[in-house]
């Protein structure tokens, strides 16, 4: 074991321009391409958004733009109300994206650690408070450690001419892009949903008020961050680099040599491991070499620096999470079924305790199609027996328990398969079937479900949990119908699926 070494600044080693050029030459891939493209679609929405948000604000006691503003943009949508569905069908497909993002890409692009591999149990406060943001990021680069909080102080102090103490290292990101970062996604939840509040008024008057309150808030404390990103970004000359990364997903050696050393550490020991597959006696000397050629001093300090144990261990401490990433996670088992249906009896008699009624799922979707429906054709819903009812009292179809209990199920459920190590796009079949054909099964069965849901006045949560939790009739009877044409079912298509 050896001795641990001082830390290197830098920002302090002087380099040749020999040097110099050896590592602008080199190019690090810091962006993957779905990051760039989320994040310059993220970008124009945010334009627009704001441009449309500001000039919605049209009272003099609150706005936020010259009338003149208010003016030009009204006349380019052609009024204030074309510039309002603008702004809200935008807001809505930056929604979408955003999920669908979240959903699919986070756990590929973003997450690297499974929650179960997070120790929250840190003696010291800034240990505790990485875990607690590696809860939500699930990926140290993002989280903001202790060098990350004394850059943030230092670089204050900088500012403020109070100190030249050399900032510490960074990692692939700085501590002001991670405290921006964990800023926008503290706030984007909050202002996907008031904003869906206030445009469709889903949840009463109250909540559309306050909604309102919170969504000025989120976006105004968003846009106080974005002003020094963009700053950072695309004005301050030393992340010029950066800015272009955003571009080209690539960023020279250099840059990141001086101001992300960590990560430039990083990378380096994953070229060694990477080299050593086919150059089984290539040494971390050796990789240095061919960057600081004829400075032995320089490159005996950056060994002595990264190896603050022996290289190997050192090597697979650094890589281990990225390993783990690549090899997949362990899958957790399926709760026991005698648990799960105890467990599903006590939520169904805390609905029945706290909302004051019991479950039920299928009514949400035709509330769904209704308020759809509505949007296209509003004459006609009003004028429909079925869907006209939704809207009584001009309230919204929305403004339902059930509605909001589905929302709830899909939650739960992709919180559900995210802590197992289940989430993931399959198909599942049996051997003597196509995707094709599974989908098409899967399709129609939808569709008799749903039939037989509307007909019998209730699926298997409303009728028959809730439904035979009140002893009714009708839900026994149309459970000891489900468990027969089951059992039917699967006598008739079990070749399909063996």
């Amino acid at each position: 074991m050896n001795k641990q070494a001082d830390p290197i600044v830098a920002e302090n080693i002087h380099l040749t321009y020999r040097e110099k050029d050896r590592l602008r030459l080199r190019q690090l891939k810091k962006h993957h391409v779905s990051t760039i493209l989320l994040h310059w679609f993220n970008a124009l929405s945010w334009l627009f958004l704001l441009t449309t948000g500001a000039a919605l604000l049209t009272s003099p006691y609150y706005r936020i733009m010259p009338q003149w503003f208010i003016d030009v943009v009204h006349g380019i949508f052609g009024g204030s109300a074309n510039m309002l569905k603008f702004h809200i069908w935008l807001g809505v497909i930056w929604i979408i994206v955003i999920t669908v993002y979240t959903i699919f890409g986070y756990r590929r692009y973003v997450r690297k650690l499974p929650v179960r591999t997070i120790k929250e149990e840190r003696s010291i406060w800034h240990d505790r408070l990485m875990a607690l943001q590696c809860l939500f990021f699930g990926n140290e680069n993002l989280c903001l450690d202790k060098d990350d909080i004394n850059w943030l102080r230092i670089r204050l102090l900088q500012m403020l001419k109070k100190t030249d103490e050399p900032l510490p290292p960074q990692g692939s990101f700085n501590a002001g892009q991670k405290l921006f970062g964990l800023l926008v996604a503290l706030m984007t939840p909050v202002i996907m949903l008031t904003g869906l509040i206030m445009a469709f008024h889903i949840l009463p008057a109250a909540f559309v008020r306050w909604s309102i309150v919170f969504h000025f808030f989120a976006v105004g404390s968003v846009v106080a961050g974005l002003m020094i990103h963009v700053y950072m970004g695309a004005v301050f000359p030393e992340e010029k680099p950066a800015f272009f990364s955003m571009i080209t997903s690539y960023v020279h050696e250099l840059f990141a040599f001086r101001h992300h050393f960590k990560w430039w550490v990083e990378m380096i020991l994953e070229e060694w491991h990477w080299r050593q597959k086919e150059e089984p006696h290539v040494t971390l000397r050796d990789v240095l070499r061919e960057r600081f050629e004829g400075n032995d001093k320089l490159v005996d300090e950056l060994v002595n620096a990264i190896a603050e144990e022996e290289k190997v261990d050192f090597v697979e401490k650094l890589l281990a999470v990225r390993r783990a990433s690549e090899e997949g996670t362990r899958v957790l088992p399926y709760w026991n079924p005698y648990v799960a249906g105890i467990t599903l009896g006590f939520v169904l008699l805390a609905t029945f305790v706290i909302m004051g009624r019991g479950l039920g799922a299928s009514s949400a979707y035709a509330r769904l199609v209704a308020f759809l429906w509505g949007l296209i054709s509003p004459d006609y819903v009003m004028h429909n027996e079925v869907w006209s009812r939704y809207f009584a009292h001009g309230h919204s179809p929305l403004v339902n328990f059930g509605f909001y209990l589905i929302i709830g199920v899909f939650i739960g459920g992709w919180l559900s398969g995210f802590t197992a190590g289940r989430l993931g796009i399959s198909v599942d079949k049996g051997p003597r079937i196509s995707k094709k054909q599974r989908y098409l099964f899967a399709f129609l069965g939808g569709i008799l479900m749903g039939i037989g849901a509307r007909i019998a006045r209730g699926c298997t949560s409303g009728l028959a949990l809730t439904g035979g939790a009140t002893l009714a009739l009708g839900a026994w009877v149309f459970m000891i119908m489900v468990f027969l044409a089951g059992f039917v079912g699967a006598y008739i298509f079990r070749r399909i699926w063996l």
